[in-house]
């Protein structure tokens, strides 16, 4: 298994984003994706909050997470929120979304994950080219899929991603580049907007737009 940057449990602080972020996300995908009934979040963490508002904005919608730590997906099982154990590089595992509207692939993005310590895109893992290698060459999905970057994300590591996509899947574009700002910590406290991620939303059935959007600030 990669040396994946998993989140210190013992630091009661930790928050991979906040409640800002996912209300962007669900907005979002109610403009670009009304008819959506399906959504899975891939290295998902702590999921109860996205669980809880995407199924506010999308009622009767299905949901499901991934993440490669035990103790996370217990904790989603326990908050009630549909959640499989697995890792993330694994087509078996990798199957079972194949018949989702919209996945979100969402990598610990610090090395601690404490959300300080942000990594340039390339030093993500799971990477982005792994991934979509997979996910979109090799087996074939057939959605969008929301590549969550961290916030030192550039048009270089876009560009290079988007060709790379192309190459094996030319009906891929990349309809959105969302610079998603929060004004509130994880644990709610007010702040100056802060550049939270970088989201690259790449579809089957969007334009190649490259629209580049920024929400929160």
């Amino acid at each position: 298994m990669p040396a994946y940057n998993t989140p210190d449990l013992s630091h009661a602080g930790f928050a991979r984003t906040n409640r800002q972020t996912i209300a962007q996300r669900a907005a979002l995908i109610c403009e670009l994706l009304p008819e959506t009934r399906r959504i899975a979040e891939l290295c998902c963490g702590d999921c109860a909050a996205q669980y809880e508002s995407y199924r506010a904005a999308l009622p009767g919608l299905t949901f499901c997470g991934l993440d490669v730590a035990p103790a996370i997906v217990t904790t989603n099982r326990t908050a009630g929120v549909p959640c499989i154990l697995g890792d993330a590089l694994n087509p078996a595992v990798l199957r079972h979304f194949l018949t989702y509207d919209v996945v979100f692939f969402g990598p610990p993005l610090s090395a601690g994950c404490d959300g300080h310590h942000a990594l340039v895109f390339d030093a993500v893992q799971p990477g982005f080219a792994a991934f979509t290698d997979l996910f979109l060459g090799q087996l074939g999905y057939a959605g969008a899929l929301v590549c969550i970057g961290p916030k030192k994300t550039h048009m270089g590591d876009i560009r290079r991603l988007y060709d790379r996509i192309r190459a094996q899947r030319a009906d891929f574009g990349l309809r959105l580049i969302h610079h998603s700002h929060a004004t509130v910590t994880g644990a709610g406290i007010a702040t100056e907007p802060r550049l939270k991620y970088v989201e690259l939303w790449f579809s089957s059935r969007l334009p190649d737009a490259w629209e580049v959007r920024r929400s929160g600030c």
